[in-house]
């Protein structure tokens, strides 16, 4: 009893040391801090802006986007209005429609080269007809993120639709000339597709383009959605039909050459692949958003961040090859990587099982209709298990609590009325340690606690209710996070071990917070350079027999981290 008693004095002693209770405060801040600044970074991200990736699209379009600033909303534009429509700097049109106009002012210019008779004619006519095109879908889509957007970038229809009904008027040679600054198409195919059919079969081609883009108005200017995967799955049909002309041409590429066989078969191999990947892939999983209602890009919607995981490492299995060994000593990249070929194929297959994994989870949750940690990322769960990095900062308290303890005793004299005290030199130093350790860990354990219960409140308390999915199957959230909570506890103690025994043995407060400050700082820059700079595996596995990776034991709870790296690349790491 009286050896408790003597923790609880030394414990209070503790708080009475000022720059410990302000340091240990400003931590305790950020359980309350992180929180606060997660919905204000939220809310800012709500407000728009951000960089926009370039979709593939034609010419016209590339060429608007290179020469401006791709940066929304904003940039210094005016909005443009034609025929009542405003067109905001910000719609995914407004370069289109802005680089239509500064070319239809200028029509005579030398940069078109026309030739032909009537070509440049012809040309501000297909150019009207592609303004009149991005203005009807800028009046209806405004953003981005709108699923629409996917379908109308490319305008190939429009331009064939314009040669279907002006080749038995126009002159064929102008035609050509003047399409071919919108459409990349040689003469002889531009001769066998359009000019060489018969008049029925054109009408026939111009029925099914009307019809095509009746379709795409409809989805555009209705939002019908259903017909919008209607069309998805045209286009992907389309694409099959399309890579099968490839391989018959690479078939008789072999038998004109087969000299060449080993190369166009690498080729016909990859179009192969991609022929499966829309199969196995792209139209089951446009066929699942229409069954269960789940719009493209809307990501409010947590089921397309699943359907994005499965497409994206379907993507990645399929092109991941296991090298022969004679390959792998031939390649001396991947030889010094991974140091010897056993230990490539163990990397190899970990990265296989961990994409394998990730379907599987991606599937459970889609099926058990209930989102996984990873699909909300802006929730409760996700937020509060990235706060596992708290430990770090408890950590630092760690070192310099372990590290001040007994050498602030010796360096202010202290050290003799704590001697002359009927208390063993073991009871003494117990008493100090657990006093330390235990400000420590109600640091840590006060600081999540607070943090769990503000995410609930900022951020929802019904994400916790979720649970979380493994390949085996569903596990409550608390029962998947507290483990890890007690995980993170490990690099607490053994950094507060550490300070406290430099503070026993040198007997000086500088040097006992220093070194292990100075040692913590070091193991979490050697992962981030690990993690940056793609460092080898025997490397990777000589660190991994040393406490360096583990002083960031967070990170092997969470994505996208050196922690988390570290097991993908198949370095036997053991958190036992």
């Amino acid at each position: 009893m009286d050896f408790i008693k003597q923790i609880g004095i030394e414990f209070k002693n503790i708080l009475r040391v000022k720059f410990l209770l302000i340091f240990g405060i400003l931590i305790f801040a950020l359980s309350i801090l992180a929180p606060i600044l997660g919905v204000i970074g939220q809310n800012s991200e709500d407000k728009g802006g951000g960089y926009y990736p370039l979709p593939a699209i034609g010419r016209v379009y590339a060429r608007s986007y290179l020469a401006k600033d791709i940066y929304y909303p904003g940039g210094g534009q005016e909005p443009i209005i034609i025929d009542g429509v405003t067109i905001e700097p910000d719609n995914p049109y407004y370069w289109n429609v802005q680089n239509l106009q500064e070319q239809l002012k200028n029509p005579d210019s030398s940069m078109y080269g026309f030739e032909q008779p009537g070509a440049l004619d012809l040309w501000i006519s297909i150019s009207e007809a592609q303004l009149d095109y991005f203005v009807r879908l800028a009046k209806h889509i405004t953003d981005y993120q709108d699923y629409r957007v996917d379908l109308t970038w490319d305008t190939r229809p429009l331009i064939e639709k314009f040669i279907y009904e002006n080749i038995g008027t126009a002159d064929p040679e102008a035609l050509r000339e003047a399409i071919g600054w919108f459409m990349g198409i040689d003469d002889q195919t531009f001769k066998e597709k359009y000019i060489d059919i018969p008049a029925e079969e054109r009408l026939a081609a111009l029925d099914a383009i009307d019809q095509r883009l009746g379709t795409l108005f409809d989805v555009v200017e209705n939002n019908n959605f259903p017909r919008y995967i209607e069309l998805r799955i045209q286009q992907e049909n389309e694409q099959i039909k399309s890579l099968e002309e490839q391989i018959e041409i690479f078939e008789k590429d072999i038998i004109e050459h087969p000299e060449q066989e080993e190369s166009l078969n690498e080729q016909i191999n990859y179009l192969r692949k991609e022929i499966n990947m829309i199969l196995d892939n792209n139209i089951p999983i446009l066929e699942y958003r229409l069954a269960h209602n789940i719009v493209p890009y809307d990501y409010g919607q947590w089921q397309n961040r699943a359907l994005d995981d499965i497409t994206d490492s379907r993507r990645q299995l399929q092109y991941i090859t296991i090298m022969t060994e004679e390959e792998f000593n031939q390649d001396q990249w991947t030889a010094v990587q991974y140091g010897s070929y056993a230990n490539y194929v163990a990397a190899m297959n970990e990265q296989i099982a961990n994409l394998e994994n990730e379907i599987i989870i991606a599937q459970n949750s889609l099926d058990a209709g209930k989102p996984d940690m990873k699909y909300v990322p802006d929730g409760a769960r996700s937020i509060t298990v990235g706060f596992l990095a708290f430990s770090i900062a408890v950590a630092l308290f760690g070192v310099l609590t372990g590290g001040w303890l007994m050498a602030s005793e010796v360096q202010m004299g202290t050290i003799r009325l704590l001697m002359i005290r009927p208390k063993t030199r073991m009871k003494i130093l117990m008493s100090k340690f657990l006093a330390g350790l235990a400000m420590c860990l109600a640091l840590y354990l006060a600081g999540t606690l607070l943090n769990l219960v503000l995410n609930g409140i900022c951020f929802g308390f019904d994400d916790f209710a979720f649970p979380n999915f493994t390949v085996t199957g569903q596990i409550g959230f608390f029962a998947y996070y507290i483990p890890k909570l007690f995980a993170c506890i490990v690099p607490i103690v053994f950094v507060y071990c550490v300070a406290f025994m430099l503070s026993v043995l040198v007997k000086n407060i500088a040097v006992a917070i220093a070194v292990p400050a100075v040692c913590l700082v070091g193991c979490i820059l050697t992962m981030f350079t690990m993690f940056m700079f793609s460092v080898s595996l025997p490397v990777m596995k000589a660190i991994a027999f040393t406490p360096i990776p583990f002083i960031q034991m967070y990170a092997f709870f969470t994505e996208n981290s050196p922690g988390s790296m570290m097991r993908q690349n198949g370095v036997p790491v053991s958190l036992a």
